[in-house]
C-alpha cells in the first residue's frame, strides 16, 4: 500500500461500543435502547436485520448508530462470506437509505457491485437518495462509490458537493489532497490540505495523526517545489513528529536541512528514511552515502549509522 492511500481516516468499526459509556440525551434515548436490545438478543440474524432497518428508518440519527451497523455489518457478513454479493448489494442499499454515510456498509456495498460487475449500481443508488434528500451523506456515499471505480473527476466533483454540506469533512479534504497528489497538482493539494488541517486539528485523536502528517506534507511538498525551503522544513517536521514511519517525509527533511548546512541533521534524516525501507530509500540511501563521503570520506560508517535509526524509530532488524 503506498504511503500516500495508508492516511485516509480509518474509520471501520471493529466491535460494538460500551452503551454504557454513551449519554442519554436524546429524549427518544429509552426506547431507542429498547429497541437496539431487542434487536441485539435476536439470533435469527435475518429478523435481528430487520429491527436494525427498523431502528434506522425510525430514528433519524442515534446515540446508538455505531452498535446499530456493528450488528448490521455481522449480517452482512455472514452472506458476504458465502459469496452472496447480490443480496449484501440489495441488504446494503436498504441500510444506506437511512445512514448513507455509514462507511462499514458503504464499503461492503462497494464490494458487493465490484463483485457483480456493477460498480455503477451504487452510483445510481447514491444519486438517487441524494437527489432526493440532498446533504453530506448521500453526496459522501456517491463520491466514494466514484473513486471505488477510480473516476477521477466525477470523484471530485461529489466531493465538492459533500463539502458545500458540510465543508469541515476531514475525510473528503483528506482524500482530495490525495486525488491532487497523484495528478501532481501539489498547489491544489496543498490548498486541500490546509483547509484538512484546520479541520483536523480540533481533534485530539492520535490516530488521526497519520492523516494530519499527510496533510502537512503536502503543504511542505508544494513549498519545497517553489522553493521555499524553510516552510518546507517546518512542514517536513511536523509530519515526521505526527508519523515518523513514512519514509518520504525523512528524505525531505534531509534535503531541506543539507540546503540549510544542517549536515548532522541531514545525515540522520537520509538514514530514517533508509531504515524505513519505502520507496525513497533508495533515492535516501545514495543521498546518505554522498553526504557521507564529503562529511567523513567514506561511507565506513553508513551501516552504523542506518542500525541507529532503526534503533531509534523500533524497527526490528
Amino acid at each position: 500500500m503506498s504511503w500516500r492511500l495508508r492516511v485516509v481516516i480509518s474509520v471501520a468499526i471493529a466491535m460494538a461500543l460500551p452503551v454504557g459509556i454513551l449519554a442519554q440525551a436524546a429524549d427518544t434515548y429509552a426506547e431507542e435502547y429498547d429497541l437496539y436490545e431487542k434487536a441485539q438478543a435476536e439470533t435469527n440474524l435475518t429478523q435481528r436485520a430487520a429491527l436494525l432497518i427498523e431502528f434506522v428508518q425510525k430514528y433519524k440519527e442515534s446515540q446508538l448508530d455505531p452498535n446499530v451497523a456493528y450488528l448490521y455489518s455481522q449480517y452482512l457478513d455472514g452472506m458476504r462470506q458465502k459469496g452472496q454479493w447480490a443480496q449484501v448489494a440489495a441488504a446494503s442499499e436498504k441500510f444506506l437509505t437511512y445512514r448513507p454515510s455509514d462507511k462499514v456498509v458503504v464499503a461492503a456495498a462497494t464490494e458487493a457491485y465490484q463483485q457483480l460487475g456493477q460498480p455503477g449500481k451504487l452510483v445510481e443508488f447514491g444519486t438517487k437518495v441524494y437527489n432526493q434528500a440532498p446533504n453530506a451523506a448521500s453526496a459522501y456515499l456517491v463520491a466514494k462509490a466514484y473513486k471505488s471505480m477510480g473516476d477521477t473527476a466525477n470523484f471530485e466533483k461529489w466531493a465538492q458537493r459533500t463539502l458545500k454540506h458540510a465543508p469541515n469533512n476531514a475525510e473528503m479534504l483528506v482524500e482530495l489532497v490525495n486525488s491532487a497528489w497523484a495528478l501532481q497538482d501539489m498547489e491544489k493539494a496543498s490548498a486541500y490540505a490546509q483547509k484538512a488541517l484546520a479541520a483536523l486539528k480540533k481533534s485530539e485523536d492520535p490516530q488521526l495523526n497519520p492523516s494530519k502528517a499527510f496533510a502537512y506534507r503536502a503543504i511542505g511538498e508544494q513549498a519545497y517545489i517553489l522553493g521555499d525551503f524553510n516552510t518546507a522544513q517546518g512542514n517536513f517536521e511536523q509530519a515526521v513528529r505526527l508519523d515518523p514511519m513514512v519514509d518520504f517525509g525523512h528524505l525531505r527533511l534531509g534535503y531541506c536541512y543539507w540546503r540549510a548546512s544542517k549536515t548532522d541533521q541531514a545525515i540522520l534524516s537520509f538514514a530514517r528514511a533508509v531504515a524505513l525501507q519505502g520507496s525513497s530509500s533508495k533515492e535516501a540511501r545514495r543521498e546518505l552515502y554522498n553526504l557521507l563521503r564529503q562529511r567523513q570520506g567514506s561511507t565506513a560508517n553508513a551501516t552504523k549509522i542506518i542500525q541507529a535509526a532503526k534503533q531509534e524509530l523500533g524497527i526490528a532488524n
